[in-house]
């Protein structure tokens, strides 16, 4: 029984040093890579009533390997983003709701506020991505 395993594996190893299993130059794992794009990267909402607001931001994977969203989060409570798929095959798009909710802030803020809404995933190149978001409240 030890024979045959240790046989077995000296023919795996032949056949793979001899080179009788690769993987094409053009589907290497250096080329496997998934890319992120977020589009727009702001977004201004400009003067708003105090009241919820929310805008769709699309999130595109431009390079070849699978995309995965890994995390959302955001500077404030009173905002939240969610994604419509955590797993973006190349070439596909994702839709991110980003909502602001002034009445989850300090009672009685209005005027400019800033917020930021943070994307994590698996893009090597670009591993977080922040999203900035501009508003003025008024009542």
């Amino acid at each position: 029984m030890k024979k045959k395993f240790l046989l077995g594996i000296g023919i795996i190893t032949l056949i793979i040093f001899s080179g009788c299993i690769s993987i094409p130059e053009n589907q290497s794992l250096e080329n496997n890579k998934p890319k992120i794009e977020i589009t727009p990267e702001f977004y201004d909402f400009g003067n708003v009533p105090y009241e919820k607001i929310e805008y769709v931001f699309f999130v595109k994977n431009k390079g070849t390997g699978i995309l995965e969203i890994t995390g959302i989060s955001t500077s404030c409570g009173c905002t939240k983003g969610t994604i419509d798929k955590k797993l973006i095959n190349s070439g596909e798009t994702a839709k991110l709701l980003v909502t602001i909710d002034p009445n989850l802030m300090e009672k009685g803020i209005e005027g400019k506020i800033e917020r930021i809404v943070y994307v994590k995933s698996n893009d090597i190149e670009k591993p977080e991505i922040e999203i900035e978001l501009k508003a003025n409240i008024v009542r």
